[in-house]
């Protein structure tokens, strides 16, 4: 199998694993316990979730909302990538052409190099800044 379908089923498995969120939703005082505080739930959330009696059905509709909505976040995200859509957080008028990611062999270099993963909190914030 090569290596962009072997990274494109990932992305379906995770987006099955994550969106089983029905635990979350039947104890939603242990759903998130992220890093940023910002996404923690107030008690008036974890109040109106507690209040709710989810059926197995309910949560089975809601989790395929879920995974729709992970699907497309997915889909616009490879469509960026590929270079046949835009990314809006730009600072420059030039045509965007996508990025290209290629296999990594044994022998390169990664001492200087910035993970996406690390900068994905960084980038957090500054988006946050940039919607005030």
């Amino acid at each position: 199998m090569d290596s962009q379908m072997c990274l494109l089923m990932e992305v379906h498995e995770l987006i099955e694993e994550y969106s089983k969120i029905g635990d979350s939703l039947r104890h939603p005082e242990n759903a998130i316990v992220g890093i940023e505080d910002e996404l923690k739930l107030t008690a008036e959330e974890l109040n109106a979730l507690n209040a709710n009696n989810f059926t197995h059905q309910g949560i089975s509709g809601i989790e395929k909302i879920v995974r729709d909505r992970m699907l497309s976040i997915f889909f616009h995200f490879f469509c960026i990538i590929d270079g046949v859509g835009d990314p809006k957080f730009r600072n420059d008028n030039t045509v965007w052409l996508g990025l290209k990611l290629e296999r990594r062999g044994l022998d390169e270099e990664r001492e200087d190099e910035e993970f996406l993963h690390d900068m994905l909190y960084e980038a957090y914030w500054k988006w946050r800044e940039s919607k005030s």
